[in-house]
């Protein structure tokens, strides 16, 4: 019996050993970043502050160090990636981590207010339903036909061009079959729907649709050439919350006329004056990706608007530090300079866009926003002079807190 009773407590203790292990081995290896990045020609330092070593291949050989002290890299004139292999205590395999070597790049930290508008591809289903016909019958023509976040391209052979247009041909076939061309999951399909009478006599599919979305942001960098990147995160539909496909967008002036200020469980809002018509356009919208909108932007325009751009240096993952950093961002009339604290970094955050813990500390902002709002996302980050980031969310029950986008993330796409 004594013995059973050891056994027990035995492997009780081995569990949770075995817990703790693999619970410290889970944490030093969200600690390390899948993939660095590193400029040419220049002496730069990592340090994981991890109990490890590691082995890099280069052209040269391999170099071999330990990651519990910063160590030195210094970078030839050439782009080039090499691999890290990166194991716990010298022996335990934790991580592979790719090592790019990239030219030198500058942006302008923006952080002006900007006027939003997608257009979708075809029009994007966001529902798919029921109704009543004339006799009380219950009709559902699309179920198993559409569901929501397919996007209808054509009609019969004719290219879908918005939501205006679907309609009209809806109407104009009356209750005759559809052939659908459609785009789901990013696979092209075709579908045939026969519309129904609803209780009005009006022809229906039974379905939701969507051709846009509008909005206010913040701009976070332009460089030399025109190309910007905004919000930090990808513009999702409301209703299903997938990324829109972007057909084509646009940028346009945009000046902030009321703030609604965050509180304990009720996020604010910057609303923004929009003028949509083609005088006020300043930018083109290429792209809609989990990282932000990016396209190019009219740097005459921005000039015309009083707008002065100055060039800084990026920051890397590994250049960024915990302690205070700034953000910039316009709530009225200007664009002003606001102090933050970086409160957490999660350098294992590749490819996401909460690599950033923040809070807000600056009294100006606090009293006017309660901290972070809807339309300051994309703020970019500034700490030791370089930009290093991007505000993309805001805690709701702590609109003093929020989440940000290592800028490099941004600057890959």
């Amino acid at each position: 019996m004594k013995k059973a009773i050891r056994n027990f407590y035995k492997g009780i203790f081995v569990s949770i050993l075995a817990g703790m292990v693999a619970g410290g081995w889970y944490m030093c290896y969200n600690s390390v970043p899948s993939q660095v990045r590193l400029t040419t020609q220049k002496e730069q330092q990592m340090n994981f502050r991890l109990p490890a070593s590691a082995s890099i291949e280069t052209a040269q050989g391999r170099m071999q160090t330990g990651l519990y002290r910063p160590v030195t890299m210094v970078t030839g004139a050439s782009e080039a990636t090499y691999q890290m292999n990166v194991k716990l205590l010298g022996v335990i395999p934790l991580k592979n981590v790719e090592i790019q070597v990239m030219s030198e790049r500058s942006v302008s930290a923006a952080g002006f207010p900007v006027g939003i508008f997608l257009k979708t591809k075809g029009v994007m289903v966001v529902g798919v339903g029921s109704f009543n016909s004339p006799d009380g019958a219950v009709r559902e023509p699309s179920r198993g036909h559409l569901t929501e976040g397919d996007y209808i391209l054509s009609y019969n052979g004719e290219e879908i061009t918005g939501k205006k247009q679907f309609m009209s041909l809806l109407a104009e076939n009356a209750g005759t079959e559809v052939l659908l061309g459609i785009e789901r999951n990013g696979v092209y399909l075709e579908e045939r729907v026969t519309p129904a009478q609803n209780q009005n006599g009006e022809y229906k599919m039974g379905i939701w649709i969507r051709d846009n979305a509008q909005g206010v942001g913040t701009l976070t960098f332009v460089d030399e050439n025109g190309n910007f990147g905004a919000l930090g995160h990808g513009i999702t539909d409301s209703d299903t919350g997938e990324l829109m496909e972007l057909g084509r967008g646009s940028l346009y002036g945009t000046k902030i006329v009321a703030v609604r200020k965050g509180t304990d469980g009720v996020p604010g809002e910057l609303t923004g004056m929009i003028e949509y018509d083609d005088a006020n356009v300043i930018g083109e919208i290429t792209k809609n990706t989990p990282y932000g909108i990016f396209g190019r932007l009219d740097l005459e325009k921005v000039r015309e608007n009083g707008i002065a751009l100055e060039t800084q240096e990026i920051g890397f993952k590994q250049d960024i530090q915990l302690g205070p950093a700034t953000m910039i961002s316009s709530v009225n009339e200007e664009m002003h300079e606001y102090s933050i604290e970086i409160t957490a970094i999660h350098m294992g955050n590749d490819g996401g866009n909460k690599g950033l813990e923040l809070l807000v500390t600056d009294e100006e902002l606090l009293n006017l926003t309660g901290g972070i709002v809807q339309g300051m996302s994309g703020s970019p980050i500034i700490q030791n002079g370089k930009v290093v980031g991007a505000v993309t969310h805001v805690l709701v029950n702590a609109p003093e807190k929020g989440y940000g986008i290592f800028i490099e993330e941004m600057l890959v796409e």
